[in-house]
């Protein structure tokens, strides 16, 4: 018997299932942003959420290898709603970012002017906001989809798990198929280790429900980025934030004996002569990452 894909909403069974309509990546950026998938980034105020999003964004929408050495899977368009920040402050942390030209996609903004109420609500019984944003969504049609912050879009109880069901559901109808990356604040009363790597579910701002709901949490700390996901264990890695952008950058580690020994083949390869951008280069194209990437971590092992 031929099985085919149905889309209708019924169950099908497991070899028809296995040959439904999926996207033929599982990530937007490797281990951080699933295809269609949920994402919390968390942290106390000013430990660079809206950046470390904004990082990611430039790098998708300009169809770049990779993310800070994460590999982008998939490229595309990027739609941010940002009514956290005023739109002045804001304008100055986009005019920093860099985009390729020609560019191959996009990132589509819209602040709290642009929303059709004020404040915003995915709640609203009328379906204002969760109307518009599903219309402007489905406009763009983006991959990925970053709400800026969590608490600004909707007028309920954060601590209640029904209303933050709710939330989430809402947040996933008007926005499929896109994933979604939603930011929001650490708890206030969060018993932290010095080094901020305890375990992370239950350290995002109100209802437990949002961690057990997300496909990977990304918990921010000055000097630290921690994440798990439903596939993935918990991982850290060490950040910086650039002075001049803004954007968050990860910090290479000086001990990663394979990465030594791969520049060093590079060197070889390209003689004595070669110019550090050459060096660049090629190390860009055998770890399949970007050029500044590929310069951060040689920088970290020593000028070339």
């Amino acid at each position: 018997m031929t099985l085919t894909p149905d889309p209708g909403h019924m169950f099908v069974p497991s070899r028809a299932y296995q040959q439904l309509p999926k996207s033929p990546q599982k990530w937007v950026v490797e281990k951080l942003i699933p295809v269609g998938g949920l994402v919390n980034i968390f942290g106390k105020p000013k430990t660079g959420k809206s950046f470390l999003a904004l990082g990611m964004a430039q790098a998708i929408v300009n169809g770049e290898p990779d993310w800070e050495g994460y590999p982008i899977c998939t490229t595309g368009n990027v739609a941010y709603l940002q009514i956290d920040t005023p739109r002045e402050e804001w304008s100055q942390r986009i005019g920093r970012l860099t985009f390729t030209d020609p560019q191959p996609h996009e990132l589509f903004i819209a602040d709290m002017w642009q929303v059709p109420q004020f404040p915003f609500d995915v709640l609203d019984p009328q379906k204002i906001g969760m109307g518009w944003l599903r219309d402007q969504i489905a406009a763009v049609n983006p991959v990925v989809t970053i709400i800026d912050t969590l608490r600004e879009v909707h007028g309920g109880d954060e601590n209640d798990s029904t209303v933050m069901r709710n939330v989430i559901a809402n947040l996933v109808a008007a926005c499929r198929p896109s994933a979604i990356v939603l930011l929001s604040h650490a708890r206030k009363d969060s018993i932290l280790t010095a080094n901020g790597d305890d375990d992370m579910m239950d350290q995002g701002r109100g209802s437990s429900y949002v961690a057990g709901r997300m496909d990977v949490i990304i918990k921010l700390t000055a000097k630290r980025m921690m994440f798990k996901g439903r596939a993935t264990g918990q991982q850290i890695e060490v950040i910086r934030q650039n002075e001049a952008t803004g954007l968050i950058e990860i910090e290479p580690s000086t001990d990663d004996a394979a990465m030594k020994s791969l520049i060093a083949d590079v060197r070889a390869q390209l003689g004595p002569k070669a110019s550090q951008r050459a060096v660049c280069d090629e190390l860009a194209k055998r770890t399949k990452t970007s050029y500044t990437t590929a310069l951060r971590r040689i920088k970290a092992h020593g000028a070339p």
